[in-house]
């Protein structure tokens, strides 16, 4: 199978998205299959596939630029492409896809990419009934005019979507509808590609059948008067044997306008075909301007602070409108949009429309947006009469200062509150708050009463002081999980079966029976820096029941006093006569040695009686 390729190049296009103006571009490029050649000879009765590559370039918000391996954040609208197929080829049959679907792939990779041939004939393939259109799968030939044509729509820039046109060959080169027996035939082909206001040609792609020297005559186009900026570039100058049969080229579309036609005195021409003649052909067209009709848009009642109403414009007949952004179901300043209403045309999902040869009104309008605020109860412990008590359900308008409602009381029972902020304000929905009931019965008070086991009037240093801590219930019931707090910091709880020890200072009770007690014990160890009068406290800070009844509030506590005095010196004195007489020493000066008083009382005596003696012996000599 021959092929050849063409392209449509459509010049720099301004689109004006919400996000801001971007520069894009759409073209047909050429295909990556193995082509022919330009200006080609080809061979009879052979199949000739033409393949339209259409590419869409540009750059986006974020100044990405769309190019080969690179895509951008823009996307085209609606690109009706038209392909007359030339005078002398017979049209075959479209290039399949796997699944029937037509979509762009990214340049770079041949991955899939954004952009696709709108599917406006379903599952339904082939000829028509009367053999006067083919169709799949949204392309469609014509035979009256000789022409494919298919809508692209999204196309992402750095994309490309490709459609495969399978024509044949004819089987002699001389054209039997003519007199002149030829002896060449050529065959010119270009496409068009419209979006919105503005038309581009492709490339004209040229093959041939017979004699390359035989004399050619040129074909010109020209428009004259007032030329539209969307309109096409005239189509290339064609050249082709005397008696050809030329078909003349498609009139091109734009929104807006009118085209005349083309004419040309130069020659005949029949139902779009005329008969080169042995010299140039100038076929001439002009262009007139439709009128333009209004769209408006009226807002009926409340309109949102700072919404400002669409602005009335006027479109031409058969162009593509989009729609005002505004939505149903919107929401702008506290207001919900309830949506645009008119019975003058069909609004797509993509909020655009096609303009009618009349005037078009859109109406619309705006609801308050109002939030609910229920109340509800955690179903754990409730009052009988619960659903009385809870707040009534209540609207708020957005931006509302919301303050929680008191649900009352109820005979015992108390209400915990909501969990949620006292006070909050209303914002885009709705809000369910919970509460949270606890039954009221009574209340009961254990009593505590602490002493000192073997209490001794002081204590000094290194004793150890044991404390006993009752805790008795007078009450007709058991209480349980007494938590007791030995509020001295020097105390710390004795180990004990009876109750458990949390922390040094804390210890709980599981279970006080009805009528009876539990002794808790902790004791300090006396040291140096406890010296002085001191009292130590035990409180009850906790307990429950079984019968939803409370602690009281009251203060549960119970002292006891104890004294430390720092140990007294030993006393040396003697109590008794031997004692004294035995401790009677005295330190010898010089020596510094110790001797008993009688020894020295002794000895002075004997020195004393012999000194007397001597005395009387020198006076009885004399």
């Amino acid at each position: 199978m021959k092929k050849i390729n063409k392209s449509v190049k459509i010049a720099s296009l301004i689109f004006l998205f919400v996000l801001g103006s971007f520069i894009t571009r759409a073209l047909i490029n050429h295909s990556k299959a193995e082509l022919l050649e330009n200006d080609t000879e080809v061979e009879r009765n052979t199949n000739l596939t033409y393949y339209l590559n259409v590419y869409y370039d540009g750059i986006d918000v974020d100044g990405v630029n769309s190019e080969d391996g690179v895509t951008a954040e823009v996307k085209s609208g609606h690109m009706y492409i038209t392909d007359k197929i030339p005078e002398g080829l017979e049209f075959q049959g479209f290039v399949e896809s796997e699944d029937g679907s037509i979509g762009a792939v990214k340049r770079s990779d041949d991955t899939m990419c954004l952009g696709k041939v709108i599917d406006d004939t379903g599952d339904t393939t082939g000829w028509n009934n009367d053999h006067t259109e083919f169709i799949y799968h949204g392309l469609h030939y014509t035979t009256s005019d000789n022409t494919v044509s298919f809508t692209v729509k999204n196309l992402k820039a750095g994309c490309y979507l490709t459609v495969g046109i399978i024509t044949k060959t004819p089987s002699t080169i001389d054209d039997p509808n003519t007199e002149e027996v030829e002896k060449r035939r050529d065959f010119y082909n270009f496409a068009s590609a419209k979006e919105n206001a503005l038309t581009i040609n492709s490339n004209t792609v040229h093959v041939f059948m017979g004699k390359e020297d035989l004399q050619r005559y040129d074909v010109h186009y020209e428009y004259t008067g007032d030329v539209p900026n969307g309109a096409p570039a005239v189509p290339n100058i064609l050249s082709y044997v005397e008696g050809a049969k030329v078909n003349v080229a498609a009139n091109p579309d734009v929104t807006g306008y009118t085209f005349s036609g083309w004419t040309t005195n130069d020659a005949q021409v029949n139902n779009g075909t005329f008969l080169m003649p042995a010299s140039t052909v100038t076929l001439r067209g002009s262009f007139t301007e439709l009128p333009k009709y209004k769209v408006k848009y009226v807002v009926n009642g409340t309109k949102p602070k700072d919404y400002v109403v669409p602005d009335e414009k006027s479109y031409y007949a058969d162009e593509t409108v989009e729609g005002d952004i505004v939505k149903e179901g919107d929401i702008i300043n506290g207001y919900r949009f309830l949506g645009w209403t008119t019975n003058s045309i069909e609004v797509d999902d993509d909020n655009e429309f096609v303009m009618p040869s009349n005037a078009v009104t859109f109406t619309g309008s705006f609801e308050e947006v109002k939030h609910s605020v229920t109340y509800r109860f955690y179903d754990g412990v409730l009052p009988p009469n619960a659903d009385s008590l809870l707040p009534e359900t209540k609207e708020y308008s957005m931006g509302t200062t919301v303050t929680l409602e008191d649900p009352g009381d109820a005979d015992g029972y108390e209400f915990l509150g909501w969990y949620y902020d006292d006070s909050f304000t209303i914002e885009d929905e709705d809000i369910v708050i919970y509460g949270e009931w606890k039954r009221k019965s009574g209340e009961f008070k254990p009593e505590i009463k602490k002493t000192i086991s073997d209490k001794k009037e002081i204590y000094n240093p290194g004793d150890t002081i044991t404390f006993e801590i009752e805790v008795k219930n007078n009450n007709d019931f058991d209480i349980k999980d007494i938590v007791v707090e030995e509020e001295n910091e020097d105390a710390i709880f004795k180990s004990s079966e009876d109750y458990e020890i949390n922390t040094d200072h804390i210890a709980t009770i599981p279970l006080v029976k009805a009528g009876k007690s539990v002794k808790l014990y902790s004791e300090i160890t006396v040291t140096e820096e406890m010296i002085g009068q001191h009292e130590n406290t035990a409180s009850i800070i906790g307990g429950t029941t079984n019968n939803y009844y409370e602690l009281s509030q009251d203060e549960m506590k119970s002292n006891t006093s104890y004294k430390v005095e720092a140990k007294k010196q030993e006393d040396n004195k003697p109590n008794t006569i031997p004692e004294i007489i035995d401790k009677m020493t005295i330190r010898v000066p010089i020596t510094g040695k110790k001797i008993h008083v009688f020894v020295l009382v002794f000895i002075l005596v004997g020195i004393s009686s012999a000194a007397a003696g001597y005395y009387i012996f020198k006076k009885n000599k004399k």
